[in-house]
């Protein structure tokens, strides 16, 4: 159900959520950045564009949320002491978006990859903001997931404010330093988006297992496929 976008951003700033944030590849990333704007991954597909391959892909085709854009109300690598599982590049946007009519926005109760085809369009989403006011508490902050309903274009890179990239200190294949070609590969898609170039930060992370995540837990190709460009000798 669409929720009332205002009454939505005002729900939000009295939970003090200052930001929404989209995590995804460094591969996937590029396109957006190629693009100028997040787009639905029924959308990079349609229009040939690449993106790499998400678990949930199938489960999104089937529960009609394909053409959808997902942000969260937290840096889910914030919120857990870990990377984010559906990428190292994290795009972080101001609110302001929410003024925006024309964004049809959605509240999930949890993610589509854990629906069935017995739950009810009230399982699945928030029916009114009034609703989630109510029950923000019930649901685990990484169950709410804002979506972006059929946006069909790129879109919210003028409420862009950061791009975070994870330093996941590995080398693979002997001599592949995944910060420096992940940097180095965003650096050159900005090359003629400055007013991009200039949000790329590195992230910093103190308390937080990320890197011996990245270190002892995934293999150099689930590595490779995260963090290098699609042109990569190495990708996979």
């Amino acid at each position: 159900m669409r929720l009332n976008n205002r009454d939505f951003l005002e729900l939000l700033i009295e939970k003090g959520v200052t930001h929404l944030h989209h995590a995804n590849t460094v591969a996937t990333s590029i396109t957006f950045i190629e693009n100028n704007g997040l787009l639905s991954r029924g959308d990079v597909a349609d229009n040939g564009l690449f993106q790499t391959e998400q678990a949930s892909d199938e489960d999104d085709i089937r529960f009609d949320v394909w053409g959808d854009v997902f942000v969260d109300t937290v840096d889910l690598h914030g919120l857990f002491p870990r990377q984010n599982l559906y990428g190292p590049v994290l795009f972080k946007f101001n609110l302001e978006f929410l003024l925006n009519d024309d964004l049809h926005i959605w509240v999930t109760k949890n993610n589509p990859m854990f629906w069935t085809d017995n739950l009810t369009e009230e399982d699945k989403y928030f029916q009114s903001v009034d609703e989630l006011k109510k029950r923000w508490y019930q649901f685990d902050t990484q169950r709410k997931m804002v979506t972006i309903r059929k946006s069909k274009k790129p879109i919210l890179f003028q409420y862009l404010e950061e791009i975070i990239i994870d330093n996941p200190k590995v080398i693979i294949n002997g001599n592949i330093r995944l910060k420096l070609e992940s940097m180095n590969a965003l650096y050159f898609a900005t090359e003629k988006h400055p007013n991009l170039r200039r949000l790329i930060r590195e992230r910093e992370c103190k308390y937080c297992f990320c890197t011996k995540n990245y270190l002892d837990d995934i293999p150099a190709a689930e590595l490779a496929r995260l963090f290098l460009p699609k042109n990569h000798l190495y990708f996979d």
